[in-house]
């Protein structure tokens, strides 16, 4: 009996200390910190590209310059730049690209052109910001591109392709009058090997196929560049789940789980530095005869 009391004492201090802290401190809630990236380093680059600042001349980029606040960064035609951040995040952009840097939100807002997103899951990824959708990742590799319409005012279309990991593109919040109680974009996910094109701010459409093995095998902005991307694992086995036919059903089941576990991302607001101050209102009067 001496020995049963023993044995249980032994297993119930250690939860009866944990109850108490818990009633003494109150229960314990998680709170969701994002992580900085901090300053980018220039790795790579070929061609020509700038940074441009407010009511500041272009100044080109050199490799190994590091890059704080808040730059907006463009390519010219035929360049290719590559920065790293140091938790291994990195962005590769082609030619013609413009986009602005949002490191303390780990974010960027891409204005035009192609980049290549590669972010380690544990470390938060990198989400991606436009008019059109927000592209907020897993801890994913991802590629972007977005056209400009030929007035170059306005995105005509945002393309996603995921390499591994997962993307949400979710709605941006309207910064353009439109009402709050306004419906809204549905949420939709693209998982590996899946390509979703969004040309109407409150409109998804349905995901479709692409080949990874074409990507990997011959896209720019993977194997266009001198250094070489960091070991991936999950993309060698989706090459292979999906050389094998069983991507599409993979997809398909964790793509349910998703929806089933959490409720739909919330509007993303836009960055202020891109929401232009209304006019003033207008007012009239009518006098009566």
């Amino acid at each position: 009996m001496v020995e049963v009391w023993s044995v249980t004492r032994t297993i119930l201090c250690p939860v009866l200390v944990v109850l108490l802290l818990a009633l003494r401190g109150g229960p314990a809630v998680a709170v969701e910190r994002v992580l900085p990236l901090g300053p980018a380093e220039v790795s790579e680059l070929a061609g020509t590209a700038w940074v441009v600042r407010p009511s500041q001349p272009q100044a080109p980029l050199a490799k190994g310059q590091r890059l704080t606040e808040m730059p907006r960064i463009e390519t010219a035609a035929q360049a290719r730049l590559e920065l790293r951040f140091a938790d291994g995040t990195l962005i590769r952009l082609g030619e013609r690209t413009k986009l602005t840097l949002l490191p303390s939100e780990r974010r960027v807002y891409l204005h035009q052109g192609r980049i290549l997103v590669v972010g380690d899951r544990m470390a938060g990824g990198l989400a991606v910001l436009s008019e059109l959708t927000a592209l907020l990742p897993e801890g994913t590799s991802y590629l972007v591109e977005a056209t400009p319409q030929p007035s170059g005012k306005a995105l005509a279309a945002l393309t996603v392709t995921v390499v591994e990991g997962a993307v949400c593109a979710c709605p941006m919040a309207m910064a353009d009058g439109v009402p709050s109680g306004a419906a809204r974009a549905p949420d939709a996910m693209v998982l590996p090997g899946e390509q979703l094109t969004v040309v109407d701010k409150l409109r998804r459409p349905p995901v479709k196929t692409v080949r990874l093995a074409s990507i990997v095998a011959s896209e720019p902005l993977w194997m266009g560049f001198a250094s070489k991307l960091p070991p991936l694992r999950w993309v060698t086995e989706n090459l292979d789940q999906q050389r094998r036919g069983i991507l599409a059903s993979r997809n398909a089941r964790l793509r349910r789980e998703i929806f089933w576990k959490r409720p739909p991302h919330p509007p993303v607001p836009p960055p202020t530095q891109f929401i232009e101050p209304a006019p003033p209102p207008t007012v009239r009067y009518e006098y009566p005869q």
